[in-house]
């Protein structure tokens, strides 16, 4: 065997030895403590209640902007910049700015994005925010476009 073989065989056994402890090792891993089929919701949460204020349509999707009250943060108004999936008229994705102003005037603000569904007239919007006074969230909205009425349940990270 010349030393070009015995260097092809080196190279195989090191990938076949690198693939196997992968496969061994792979079932084992968790991140955080979470097995990979499991995503636990915070037990700290709160819910938003308001009503919408604006729609704008656009060629590609529209802005939505809703207001209400959210507990800590006070009175609070938040913008879905929506985009429709270019493979269905009823999902899709957004960014937005949300501010909140707290009864002693204190102001919060922070960005989201996510993902919306529509059934009907109702909206559904699973987002992350990031939040100026530190925290962060996981939230589920639903808009009732036919009455109004906004919901979100706010589950801090």
């Amino acid at each position: 065997m010349d030393r070009s073989n015995i260097a092809q065989v080196m190279g195989l056994f090191s990938r076949m030895l690198v693939m196997t402890s992968m496969l061994l090792i792979a079932p084992f891993a968790a991140s955080d403590g979470h097995t990979a089929t499991e995503i636990n919701l915070p037990s700290e949460s709160f819910t938003v209640t308001g009503e919408l204020m604006n729609l704008e349509l656009t060629t590609t999707g529209g802005t939505i902007t809703v207001a209400g009250k959210a507990g800590v943060y006070g009175r609070v108004f938040l913008t879905y910049n929506m985009t429709l999936n270019p493979n269905s008229t009823s999902q899709g994705a957004f960014t937005g700015k949300g501010m909140g102003i707290d009864a002693d005037g204190n102001r919060n603000a922070g960005v989201r994005s996510g993902v919306w569904k529509r059934e009907g007239t109702m909206f559904t919007m699973h987002e992350l925010d990031d939040i100026t006074d530190g925290n962060q969230a996981l939230c589920k909205a639903t808009l009732d476009i036919a009455t109004g009425e906004f919901e979100m349940t706010f589950y801090l990270l």
